[in-house]
């Protein structure tokens, strides 16, 4: 994985000195996401009441770089952030809340097409590897634990759209505005919503995979070199 994003970062490079005739342009971003993330598995699903989805909310910033021929081109990107999954249910009389936290380094490679007016679409893969993942499950004390040996690193498909707006006609910085889409297609496994293991064959005889999935709000700056 790394000799391919250092090899795509390198040929990008050179390409910028040695393609300007053929229209070539690279182009560095700076950019931060806020997501509606979710972690979907159906075992839980199953559970009705008793273990249910609530909105989970995530940041994600990094760098990125572009390289286009005219309209069509292909980016990289390194990422951080924090995916969460998010649970309510009633066991009983009681009501709870419980949370799981993943801190994930995210590496998309994207295929771009742009638009004379700044418009955008990209899709491509994603490469999610997962650094920590801590449950918390909340009723009257907080209790919280690592469960980062339940999870997994992950496969997604990315899918986004939006403006690359030029600010100003002597500098070539533009502000970017756009929504992004991410679908996990790879099973990164997990826990339930009272911090068991899904791979747990006791509480669920049969294994389903869990898909984690956002959609957000991206927002950031670019430069484009000449």
């Amino acid at each position: 994985m790394k000799k391919i994003v250092l090899g795509m970062t390198f040929l990008l490079f050179i390409s910028q000195s040695k393609a300007q005739n053929l229209g070539f342009q690279l182009e560095g971003q700076l950019k931060g996401m806020e997501s509606s993330t979710w972690l979907l598995n159906k075992n839980i699903s199953d559970k009705g009441a008793e273990q249910d989805y609530a909105p989970g909310w995530g940041t994600t910033f990094g760098l990125g770089i572009n390289g286009y021929f005219k309209s069509v081109g292909l980016g990289v990107e390194f990422l951080g952030g924090t995916h969460k999954g998010a649970y309510k249910g009633s066991v009983g009389a009681i009501d709870y809340t419980s949370v799981v936290q993943l801190k994930q380094f995210q590496i998309p490679i994207l295929l771009k097409l742009r638009s004379e007016n700044g418009g955008y679409f990209e899709i491509g893969p994603q490469f999610n590897m997962i650094s920590s993942a801590r449950y918390t499950y909340d009723e009257i004390v907080n209790s919280t634990s690592d469960v980062k040996s339940n999870y997994q690193s992950y496969t997604s498909v990315v899918m986004g759209f939006g403006a690359n707006m030029q600010l100003l006609k002597s500098i070539p910085l533009g502000l970017l505005i756009g929504m992004r889409l991410n679908y996990g297609f790879k099973d990164a496994k997990g826990v339930d919503a009272f911090g068991n293991s899904l791979s747990n064959s006791i509480f669920y005889p049969t294994y389903e995979k869990t898909m984690a999935v956002s959609a957000g709000l991206q927002i950031g700056f670019s430069y484009k070199f000449n």
